[in-house]
């Protein structure tokens, strides 16, 4: 794939949030340089913001950076809403859960089984923590594997299990199969890379940072930290080993302390300088150093001649990419690696160094001191070094996540249901593009600017203007706070000009009729006359209506009803044009191919799903009475006596009568039996069909999660709140939980649900001329 920078049409591109879990700056670990370098390539083709949990202090040239707050989701709502784009990785979604909401494409980064690796991390502790770690972990793994439209990992190898756990969660399923039977448009492989630039020694030397390193010695590097998955016990025994013939070996641990503080001290490496101090090692022959930044692991590296990646026997050993071995590959350094993982399948391959089994101290410390004392054996895996690197230069591992950035699209199963919930808002669309097309200025006054966008563009009207209002701008309970709220807002919209038109599209929840007089006359103010204003007013129904009340603030009883509106329109000097309720869905011409929406959602009501009109063509004819003509029957009609004419007068009386009547009874009960037994048939095979179609859609698996939320729930909302309003929890973290965040995500889930079952929010809306 040839993929040009064509810096002209950089603006024209999709806007993308990458949003770092982990630090990045000066000393950042390998999830915190994978964002970083994402950020710059992708930069590249598309206007990227990185936002992370720190302020970065290294270069950042070619996009924005923002930081965020973890105990705040607003500081990361605000920064993603305008996005079409974003890239998450790791816990992100278990301290912002909005994000599943997120409206644009969602790219999951799946480059660390961190299931996996807990399993390790807290073997010590107790089971039921354990339990409940592991099934955080599950439940996070599931919503990202749910929510995700693309899906990148680190090898094939952990392809395959992703793969595995896609399937269990129903993504492999008729549509992504039909899209792509290999199905890389849904998950494929982007390695840790290197830069394309050899790496070049700063100012310092690995023997400036430790001088206890003699210019003679040999370095074993250890690249990385020491985490609890990784057996540096082993790699110690084996330089006691080589040191009681040789003291030029020395060995240096490039970090033991993250430099991320929510991350728990690791067992493993306290065991490990224990080890070295009982042998008399540390400070002597090895060397822990706290966490190397990252323009000095260049240098570390470089003064290197042995690379380590050593690990335990573990299931995380079999799905694992171990970062410290590319920057290996980027120094050409030779690497010494434990079997078991696709890195050790490429070493043994590639040529690039040597492979030892698990645990086996007496086979490293003889490879170790094989290859050091070998230059011309190091030289040839150098060689090979330099023949392998090209392959995992940045600009050639992103391929597949450069070519989806630059075209994105949802998953091709979300797409029936993102399509689904956009052709409810097509009618609020249609009257405002008919009404306001060619307006010289239009006003368009949003709480959800990303939104509303697609409403009416910049190309339907001269200028378009934004004010955007808070998502908490409501009509508050007490007057005093609805005057500064309506104060506020009148203050922002009388600094601008008047304009043509205003779109006010569910802008202001709960409104009350002061607040409604007092917002009309205001906008009223700012019109042209002729001017025209739309107006929608969202009332909530189904789930959210049922379980939110009482969640937004200021929530008032004092509802507007709509002869209060159309008299404080008319006073405000309006002349109402149109009037309305939009709440059914209406199948538009734009989405090709899915007339199915309309044939099987009807008029969008659960209640009133299917309408089968009766079809009479399967239908026997009825011939009630056809066989009771006696005059012209055979018996009758051949006696031509006297005698005969009166049996022929008597029949007509009696038996035979009686006789055809029954038969043509008999008849006419199977005929209708036969019509009523095939449109039976026929109304329940198209209930049947109907309702597969209906399932296959609203069985998307987030609304599984979403069912299991709503099924555990034992409070309603409103409760909840006041239940948890008088106090903090914390989670394991020590953080605060955000309780706001929490239930904001659980109504928004809600609306999910009711938008998919056709129970949507139900938008009075008025539009009206400025007379």
């Amino acid at each position: 794939m040839e993929i040009k920078n064509d810096e002209s049409s950089k603006k024209s591109q999709s806007r993308i949030s990458i949003i770092s879990y982990d630090i990045i700056g000066k000393n950042m670990a390998g999830p915190g340089i994978r964002f970083y370098e994402f950020a710059k390539i992708l930069s590249e083709y598309l206007d990227v913001t990185l936002l992370t949990p720190n302020k970065i202090d290294i270069d950042t040239e070619g996009f924005k950076t923002r930081q965020y707050k973890i105990n705040n989701y607003k500081t990361l709502q605000k920064n993603v809403e305008n996005s079409d784009i974003i890239l998450i990785q790791g816990h992100i979604l278990y301290y912002f859960p909005f994000l599943r909401n997120f409206r644009g494409k969602i790219i999951v980064d799946l480059y660390n089984p961190f299931n996996l690796e807990s399993l390790e991390m807290f073997r010590d502790n107790d089971m039921i923590e354990r339990i409940r770690i592991d099934k955080n972990n599950i439940n996070i793994l599931k919503l990202q594997l749910t929510i995700g439209d693309f899906f990148i990992c680190a090898s094939e190898k952990q392809r395959d299990y992703w793969i595995g756990m896609l399937s269990a969660v129903g993504r492999l399923n008729p549509y992504n199969y039909d899209s792509d039977s290999t199905l890389r448009k849904l998950i494929d492989v982007v390695p840790f890379g290197i830069p394309s630039e050899p790496p070049a020694r700063s100012s310092l030397s690995l023997r400036d940072v430790i001088p206890e390193i003699k210019e003679e010695d040999m370095v074993v590097l250890w690249g990385g930290g020491i985490w609890n998955w990784l057996d540096p016990i082993t790699a110690i025994k084996a330089i006691w080993e080589i040191t009681r013939s040789r003291k030029n070996i020395k060995m240096v641990f490039m970090g033991v302390k993250h430099p991320d503080p929510k991350l728990p001290e690791m067992k493993k490496c306290v065991e490990a300088i224990n080890l070295a101090k009982e042998l008399d090692l540390y400070g002597a022959n090895i060397f822990f150093n706290e966490w190397t930044p990252y323009d000095l692991r260049r240098t570390f590296l470089l003064d290197s001649d042995v690379g380590l990646s050593i690990h335990s026997e573990r299931i995380e050993t079999e799905f694992s990419y171990r970062t410290r071995v590319i920057d290996y590959i980027w120094s050409r350094l030779p690497i010494i690696t434990t079997e078991g993982d696709s890195i050790a399948r490429m070493v043994k391959n590639e040529n690039i160094g040597e492979v030892v089994k698990y645990g086996n101290t007496h086979q490293l410390s003889r490879v170790i001191e094989s290859i050091l004392t070998n230059k011309s054996l190091r030289e040839i895996y150098s060689k090979n070094l330099n023949k392998i690197a090209p392959g995992f230069y940045w600009e050639n591992v992103t391929k597949p996540l450069v070519k989806y950035c630059i075209g994105p699209y949802y998953a091709f199963d979300k797409r029936k249901i993102i399509e689904l919930i956009d052709l409810q808002n097509s009618k609020i669309s249609r009257i405002i593009k008919n009404n306001f097309e060619g307006c010289a200025s239009v006003l368009k006054i949003t709480s959800k600017k990303y939104r509303d966008e697609k409403i009416i563009d910049k190309k339907d009207v001269g200028k378009l203007f934004y004010l955007e209002v808070d998502d908490d701008f409501t009509a508050p309970g007490n007057e005093g706070a609805n005057m500064d709220e309506v104060g506020i807002l009148k203050s922002r919209i009388t600094e601008r000009a008047k304009f043509d038109g205003i779109i006010a599209n569910n802008a202001f929840f709960n409104i009350t009729p002061k607040f409604f007089h007092d917002i009309t006359n205001v906008l009223s103010s700012k019109l042209k006359k002729d001017g025209l204003l739309f107006f929608s007013i969202p009332e909530k129904r189904g789930l959210h209506a049922l379980l939110g009340e009482g969640i937004k603030k200021n929530k008032t009883s004092d509802r507007i009803d709509d002869f209060t509106i159309e008299f404080i329109l008319k006073n405000a000097g309006f002349k109402i044009i149109e009037k309305g309720i939009s709440d059914k869905l209406e199948y538009s011409s734009k989405y090709n191919g899915i007339n199915e929406f309309n044939d099987i959602y009807g008029k969008n009501e659960l209640f009133e799903l299917f309408e089968i009109k009766l079809d009479r063509d399967d239908f026997e004819d009825l011939q009630l009475l056809s066989r009771l003509d006696i005059l012209d029957s055979e018996e009758l009609t051949g006696d031509k006596t006297v005698k005969g004419k009166l049996r022929r007068y008597m029949y007509l009386l009696t038996s035979m009568y009686f006789e055809n009547l029954r038969k043509s009874y008999n008849e006419s009960i199977k005929a209708v039996n036969n019509n009523i037994q095939v449109q039976i048939n026929r109304e329940i095979n198209e209930l049947n069909r109907k309702n597969r179609e209906r399932l296959l859609l609203i069985y998307f698996n987030i609304f599984k999660t979403l069912y299991e939320e709503i099924k555990s729930l034992g409070y309603d909302v409103s409760s909840l709140r006041g239940i948890l309003g008088d106090f903090k929890p914390k989670n394991e973290s020590g953080l605060v939980i955000d309780i706001d965040q929490k239930l904001e995500v659980l109504l928004r889930d809600f609306e999910n649900i009711d938008k998919v079952l056709g129970f949507t929010v139900s938008n009075k809306y008025y539009l009206a001329r400025k007379a």
